[in-house]
């Protein structure tokens, strides 16, 4: 099984920006790929959430899909926000690229189901 998770973190580690690093480490998967967002592009919304939802949405997820990723993510992280997330600069940027790519794989939205 591939390792979204451990991608996502080590494409982030590697210099790219949250939602690049999630959303290249999901795109292998992806037959309707097109751009990644820009981080904070969405009303402030964290990068790799919002290349989270996109990817799910570009694999047929539905709305109550990205509700779903939405409810998964604040249960482990509280919010859905940059500078909520980040705070005081208290923040872990990979962290969050980590468990936006598991959340996807975790859901379905990939070719290799985990």
């Amino acid at each position: 099984m591939i390792d979204y998770e451990s991608i996502a973190r080590s494409n982030h580690r590697s210099g790219m920006n949250c939602a690049m690093a999630v959303y290249d480490s999901l795109s292998a998967s992806n037959p309707n790929k097109t751009n990644p967002p820009k981080p904070r592009e969405n009303g402030g919304m964290c990068g790799a959430v919002l290349a989270a939802e996109q990817t799910i949405r570009e694999m047929g997820g539905l709305d109550a899909d990205v509700a779903e990723f939405e409810r998964r993510f604040i249960e482990k992280h509280k919010y859905l926000k940059c500078g909520e997330l980040r705070g005081m600069l208290s923040g872990k940027c990979n962290d969050y690229v980590g468990t936006a790519a598991s959340i996807v794989a975790m859901m379905g939205f990939t070719s290799d189901p985990e």
